[in-house]
């Protein structure tokens, strides 16, 4: 069965599996997970792939590395947010504020991986599948959002935990992320959040 919430629904309208899938997802202070990322599209004679790591600490702490084809960083620390290259040795601070594009990328990244129930219904269409894995398709509602991203897809796990990505852009290019040994709660090593 396949149930859709409108933008008027409010967490107590969700049927109890997809109420207790959010806050068990929302329970978990740090994540840390390898990760495959296929993004295919019409500017690429093949799909890109690349791989690395990312690190999450409630709430507002994300650690995204690349390790191949090309290495890089990106941490956002509340609300710095910064890049690093360093093959190339180049670094760069990011302001979110004159910049709304990233922002609201970054904005919707960490809505989907804080699993804050609230956030998602306020920003975007739920549509719940469940079956193995549970499937929640997030339509973005907002205007600026709804320029960079069509649509996410969250494969969802019995453990519960967020095994794959799938975004959708307006032109039609996709990015598909799956995470691999995946852990919770966890000690995190010191200077994550930095820029190398």
């Amino acid at each position: 069965m396949i149930c859709l919430f409108l933008a008027t629904a409010a967490a107590e309208d969700l049927p109890a599996e997809a109420v207790a899938t959010w806050q068990a997802l929302s329970r978990s202070t740090t994540l840390q997970a390898d990760f495959t990322q296929i993004r295919t599209s019409s500017l690429l004679t093949q799909p890109l792939t690349t791989t690395g790591t990312l690190v999450f600490q409630r709430p507002e702490k994300m650690a995204w590395t690349t390790l191949a084809p090309v290495r890089s960083t990106f941490v956002m620390d509340g609300s710095k947010v910064g890049m690093a290259y360093p093959d190339l040795d180049m670094r760069e601070e990011i302001d979110l504020g004159g910049n709304p594009d990233v922002a609201s990328l970054v904005t919707s990244m960490m809505v989907w991986l804080g699993g804050d129930l609230e956030k998602v219904s306020q920003d975007y269409t739920l549509t719940w599948i469940p079956g193995s894995p549970t499937r929640a398709l997030l339509e973005p509602k907002e205007e600026t959002l709804s320029a960079i991203i069509s649509s996410l897809e969250l494969h969802i796990d019995a453990t519960p935990q967020i095994v794959e990505v799938r975004i959708t852009e307006p032109d039609g290019d996709t990015v598909h992320i799956a995470f691999s040994d995946v852990k919770t709660d966890e000690a995190l090593a010191e200077g994550v959040f930095e820029l190398p």
